[in-house]
């Protein structure tokens, strides 16, 4: 028998097949069936389909059953193109209702291995089983002649013998596995060349588990010249640890470390798409034989057969001439060359970028990793579907290393979104803008749906369908022939790209249903890039692989190589969001305009224009020549440069143009001011000016002065501009020259995108004013990019993103909830957090740019379960009758609260919220809340900002200065312990005079110390290296309990303005309650509160500067009331609210105290931390975990009657003593836990009943 390996690398053999299935089942205690002769199948005459047969069955650990077939196609059945005929077909083969299958789809020398199926349920919106369905899911083996076998025989053998459950199967077909494996290994390469040339390598820091560039070794001189480099291993023909002793290098990278790593990332991008390329047999084709019969392995026998002599010169000698001469130049096709390579046409070959780097000194050694890296696994250049994988390493691929390669990406924001969540998106999308299209009254609005959601999910159609198909053909047709489609945020195109999938199977099935006439699938898609797919994005190396994967998606289906087309004008870089530049609008760059520039004037116009003297015709040239001259370079083969530079230069001239207009009207202003004041030069001015008849600081003269500094700025800004037009990637986007054709039909039909993860401290300041200028705001970029898209979609178009659900709850994003509630919502997917690095949960929002008029929304809840998520349908009014329009999951719970509370809340939000949002206001409104107070009477509600004050509390800037630990308490437990490990540190790293090697010796020298001399020691530790050498914010002063001064006796002053130092100065300072203690936690900190302590706080308070504090709401300071901790777990479920002592509370602990007689703090303490008003918090006014003190102030309280606080207080007393018990560890944590939680049990009934719920 042959061993599997040879089984799978030959083709199909059903003799040899069977013979393993018998090992495989072979010690599985009967439970598989492996037919001795195969049962033919019975089908219907098929030319795709030659025959079928049943092997057997298999019964899994679960009691499952799998069928094993074989199924016979003909050659030239594509699989992928005939998704409905094979589900169609795979359910006439199953002779039993079997819960998966495998099969094996055998075509000639090459063969198919798929595992089919996968059981999933359909659950209702409180999680119970409705109906258990099967959703066909195919995951695939490429086996056969010429395919690297590897994966499938090591993981195939991995379940000989083995007693096998439905995820034996699974796994053996897992795609994530391999890919996974696939990046790790190809993401160390990568690092491996940038760490040659640079000498440094990014590594995730343990403490902040953020990456961080170490230095490895002196970088090589190509990076930045560096020439002492003796002790440096170079590359060398005898021995590449052997250095170079007289030999020079040049600067090539001139210190950039951006550039080496984007030259890396193109250079490992080509060779990754020439695997896919040779997949087709395309390389190297000998001469007489055909496209399709080169050599499969052309890439790793050009690296081994390298001479010795030139391993280190691999990429100069073999690869540059390979990228930039084969593949750009036609003549590498003709039939007379011994072996023929396809012309592609530039692009991703175009040496522009690459021009400098051809010496560039990369080691033999890393190269041989790569290859023999890349020759282990198998390259498939199908994109996968949702249903259907292959167990190959695909296009997608691609994206995945993108988003995930660089760290820098994370800065950026920049995620790579699952497939299952693009796919979803993109059909949604699609669904509802065929929709919108097809349907022009509600009667027929579900028969649509139905069939326009069975074509887009490949289902088969019954006749009645089809006929309705056929009738809405021409819409259908037209609609798709015309769709512009937008990502904003491409990133690697995992959108576009998906859509393009999707609209090229609804054109398959159209064709197929002879709606309409027959084309290639290559033309098919090249038509969709060409006419729908749009994209940019502000990362260029993002843009290269987006292009790359349109690439790839085209040469899947030729037959016969063809030139690339140029995408220059269809995926391009650009900062999505600003459409602007220094102030100065291009959005009107690309308008038709008639304004002339005086003949006498002359201008500089660039090195084409260096003499132009007369009237400028570039403002003539009009939108149509420009989006002409657009759209033949996409096709372009010949004089590409050339057409380029044409339209560039136009652009240049458009930039001139308005930059012209800029400053004229600069200038009549500027002239106005000298027609007014009568003034004939700048030396009249100076004269009126120093005689006074103009002053300096009248509004005027600073006028005109701003004026004339910006007639200077505009000469910059013009330089500025015209040299972004050279350079690779521009910091603002021309949305309306380059996509003219798209602005003048309305804008795009579909915007589509996951937009940049960066919050706003994330975004440079200098990048603020911009967005502020372009957007009247500046916040987190997802917020900007909604409004962005919502700028460039055309009317009835719809818009879906997914990005991060802060937006749902937080005050800042209220102009994003108004945006989105006065379009027609079309669904909310909460996903949960899907992403494997973006800490951050997620939602999907999709609307159409239509008025909402009585919509009802779809909310799918996904955050436990994405693959079946529960499933409601809201009115959108619901949100918008909602306190501040906030977004929450319209849970049958939430939706009682709403009831009861939605409406009654938001008119207390509108008539108080303005009174008491800030101190100020507080104070100007204080006789009408006293009023409002008094007026207020058991069973009313009112907010709590209504009834109590307070706010946040002190940030010291040095609470190792300021604040010490109890000795008595168990905090300082945890000082006594990390104080030897904190010195020691400090002293191996800074090598200070202290006498101690390991932390027993540390130890040891503290204890000879006094608690004195010990904060003295890390005082001047501090003074001398840095405020944080121990830590952000490390405490390190124990202090008595009889060093605490008697809060109760201090005088106002003391409290105010601080304690003499002769006197004991320390008070309780309360930090809030990390570790969860409600109800109650006597404080383990205090802070020296002494009159050159306080003096200091009170008199920098607000500086800037390093060290310096801020004194937030002192008059609050010494008051007894309440206080929680300003973070919440993401699991928490309970605001942890305590009493509080008279004390100075943190920043982190927000305190609030009673301003009402008849509600002591007790109440309030009660009503928070019940399970009630958690959930208010949480889903009505702050679903992140950063808790605010404005958000707190607007939770509905219930005006209780005296009997109702007896009944509280009664408990209350009772969990406090509980609590008391614990903290002093009288009561072990089993019984604490026992008692506390039928407590807790009680209060969530006496609060529900008091809130109706």
């Amino acid at each position: 028998m042959k061993n599997l390996r040879q089984i799978l690398s030959s083709p199909y053999h059903q003799e040899d097949w069977i013979s393993f299935l018998k090992e495989l089942f072979a010690h599985n205690s009967g439970t598989g069936v492996i037919l001795q002769k195969p049962q033919r199948i019975e089908l219907s005459k098929s030319e795709k389909v030659k025959e079928a047969y049943e092997l057997g069955n298999y019964e899994t650990t679960e009691g499952r059953l799998i069928g094993i077939y074989q199924v016979n196609i003909s050659e030239d059945m594509l699989l992928y193109r005939n998704k409905v005929g094979l589900r169609q077909l795979m359910k006439n083969i199953y002779k039993y209702n079997v819960d998966g299958v495998l099969v094996v789809f055998v075509q000639e020398k090459k063969w198919r291995l798929s595992y089919i199926s996968e059981i999933i349920k359909e659950v209702d919106e409180k999680g119970k089983i409705i109906k258990e369905i099967t959703n066909e899911k195919r995951f695939t083996y490429l086996l056969g002649e010429g395919e690297k076998t590897k994966t499938a025989t090591d993981r195939l053998q991995l379940l000989v013998g083995k007693e096998l459950s439905l995820e034996d199967f699974k796994n053996a077909f897992a795609v994530e596995a391999l890919n996974n494996d696939f990046f790790d290994r190809y993401k160390d390469i990568y690092e491996d060349f940038v760490q040659h040339i640079i000498g440094v390598r990014y590594e995730m820091d343990k403490k902040t588990k953020k990456y961080i560039e170490i230095k490895k070794h002196e970088p090589h001189p190509n990076f930045d010249g560096y020439k002492n480099y003796k002790d440096y291993p170079m590359p060398h023909p005898d021995s590449e640890t052997q250095p170079f002793k007289n030999k020079e290098y040049p600067n090539l990278f001139n210190g950039n470390k951006k550039a080496v790593r984007d030259f890396v990332k193109r250079m490992m991008g080509r060779i990754v798409f020439l695997y896919f390329i040779q997949k087709k047999g395309w390389l190297a084709v000998p001469k007489g034989k055909n496209w399709g019969e080169g050599n499969y392995d052309y890439l790793y026998q050009l690296y081994k057969e390298t001479p010795r002599e030139d391993h280190p010169y691999f990429y100069e000698k073999r690869l540059v001439p390979l990228f930039f001469e084969c593949f750009t130049d036609k003549k590498s096709e003709s039939e007379r060359n011994d072996l023929r390579f396809p012309y592609l046409n530039g692009g991703l070959f175009d040496k522009t970028q690459d021009q400098h780097f051809d010496k560039v000194n990369l080691p033999y050694s890393i190269f041989t990793e790569l290859f023999d890296t890349f020759n282990s696994y198998n390259f498939t250049v199908y994109e996968d579907a949702p249903n259907e994988h292959t167990v190959a390493v695909d296009p997608e691929m691609l994206g995945h290393i993108f988003e995930n390669l660089l760290e820098d990406n994370k800065d950026k924001g920049a995620f790579y979104t699952p497939k299952e969540i693009v796919h979803y998106m993109c059909k949604e999308s699609l669904k509802t803008f065929l929709l919108s299209k097809i349907v022009s009254d509600n009667n027929q609005s579900e028969k649509a749906k139905d069939v326009i959601t069975k074509i887009i999910e490949h289902q088969s159609l019954n006749e009645e369908e089809r006929k309705y198909i056929k009738e809405k053909g021409n819409v259908i047709t037209t609609s798709l022939e015309n769709v512009k489609i937008c990502d904003p945020a491409i990133g690697s195109g995992a959108f576009p790209m998906g859509l393009l999938q999707e609209i090229y199977y609804i054109k398959i099935t159209l064709q197929q249903l002879g709606i309409t006439t027959e084309q290639t699938d290559a033309q098919i898609k090249k038509h969709i890039i060409e006419k729908n797919i749009y994209g940019v994005d502000i990362d260029a190396g993002a843009v290269d692989i987006a292009r790359l994967r349109f690439w790839l998606s085209l040469v899947v289906d030729e037959q016969l190589p063809q030139p690339l087309p140029n995408l220059d004008f269809k995926i391009m870089q650009g900062n999505s969001l600003l459409e602007s530049y220094q102030g100065v609008d291009l959005s009107l760059i690309g308008e038709d305009d008639e304004v002339l520039m005086e003949e006498q004037m002359s201008f500089d116009f660039g090195d084409s224009y260096k003499t132009v003297k007369q009237l400028a015709v570039f403002s003539k040239i009009n939108k149509e020549q420009i989006q002409k001259l657009m759209n033949e370079y996409f096709a372009t083969t010949e004089n590409k440069k050339a057409k380029l530079k044409e339209i560039n230069n136009i652009i240049e001239g458009k930039i001139h143009t308005q930059i012209y207009l800029e400053k004229e009207k600069v200038s009549s202003l500027t002239k106005e001011f000298f027609k007014k004041f009568a003034l004939k030069s700048e030396q009249d001015l100076k004269r009126k000016v120093d005689l006074g008849s103009i002053s300096e600081k009248g509004k005027e003269y600073k006028k005109y002065l701003a004026n004339k500094k910006r007639l200077a700025e505009l000469d910059i800004i013009e330089e500025e501009l015209l040299s972004f037009q050279t350079k690779i990637e521009r910091p603002y986007f021309l949305w309306h020259l380059y996509f003219k054709e798209v602005f003048d039909k309305g804008g795009f039909d579909i915007v589509i995108g996951n937009p940049p993860y960066v919050s706003t401290k994330g975004v440079p300041e200098e990048d603020k004013p911009l967005l502020e200028y372009e957007f009247n705001f500046s916040d987190d970029l997802y917020n900007h990019f909604f409004f962005k898209g919502y700028q460039i979609l055309s009317d009835k178009g719809v818009l879906s993103f997914i990005t991060s659900k802060t937006f749902w709850t937080t005050q800042t994003k209220r102009n994003l909830r108004d945006l989105l509630l006065s379009q027609r919502l079309e669904y909310i997917f909460d996903t949960g957090n899907p992403f494997k690095s973006a800490m951050v949960d997620t939602c999907i929002t999709s609307f159409s740019k239509v008025k909402p008029e009585n919509n009802t929304l779809l909310f799918l809840d996904g955050s436990k379960d994405l693959e079946n998520p529960l499933r409601y349908e809201v009115a959108q009014k619901v949100f918008i009758d909602t306190q501040n329009s906030v977004i929450f999951k319209p849970t049958e719970y939430n939706m009682k609260i709403h009831s009861l509370y939605g409406k009654k809340v938001k008119e207390l939000y509108e008539q108080w919220w303005d009174k008491i949002s800030t101190s100020k206001n507080i104070t100007k409104y204080s006789k009408e809340l006293e009023a409002y107070r008094q007026s207020l009477q058991p069973g009313d509600i009112a907010l709590l900002g209504c009834l109590t004050e307070g706010g946040q509390g002190l940030a010291t800037a040095n609470n190792g200065k300021y604040i010490a630990v109890r000795k008595s308490t168990k905090w300082a437990k945890n000082i006594l312990e990390s104080r030897p490990k904190k010195l020691l540190e400090v002293v191996k790293r800074y090598k200070t005079a202290i006498n101690i090697n390991n932390e027993e010796e540390a130890k040891d020298y503290l204890a000879t110390l006094s608690e004195e001399q010990i904060a003295i020691l890390f005082d001047e530790l501090k003074e001398k290296f840095g405020r944080d050498i121990f830590g952000q914010g490390y405490i390190y002063r124990l202090i008595e309990d009889d060093e605490m001064a008697d809060v109760e006796t201090l005088t106002q002053d003391e409290k105010d303005n601080g304690i003499e130092s002769t006197k004991k100065f320390y008070v309780p300072y309360d930090k809030g309650d990390k570790d969860g203690n409600r109800w109650y936690l006597e404080t383990p900190f205090a802070i020296a509160w002494s009159k050159e302590n306080v003096g200091f706080l009170k008199s920098n308070s607000g500086k800037k500067g390093e060290g310096m504090p801020v004194v937030r709401n002192p008059q609050y300071y010494f008051k007894e009331g309440f206080c929680w901790t300003n973070v919440l777990n993401p699991q928490a479920r309970l605001l942890k609210t305590k009493l509080k002592v008279k004390s100075v509370n943190d920043v982190g602990s927000m305190s609030l105290s009673s301003i009402i007689d008849k509600i002591p703090d007790f109440y309030f303490v009660i009503l928070l931390n019940s399970d009630i008003l958690f959930d208010y918090y949480r889903d009505f006014l702050n679903i992140t975990v950063n808790i605010q003190i404005n958000d707190i102030r607007q939770l509905p309280i219930i005006i209780p009657t005296q009997e109702q606080l007896q009944i509280y207080k009664k408990l209350f007393d009772e969990i406090i003593v509980i609590k008391k018990q614990e903290f002093n560890s009288i009561i072990d944590d089993i019984t604490f836990e026992n008692r506390i939680k039928r407590k807790e049990f009680q209060l969530n009934k006496l609060v529900n009943e008091l809130y109706s719920i």
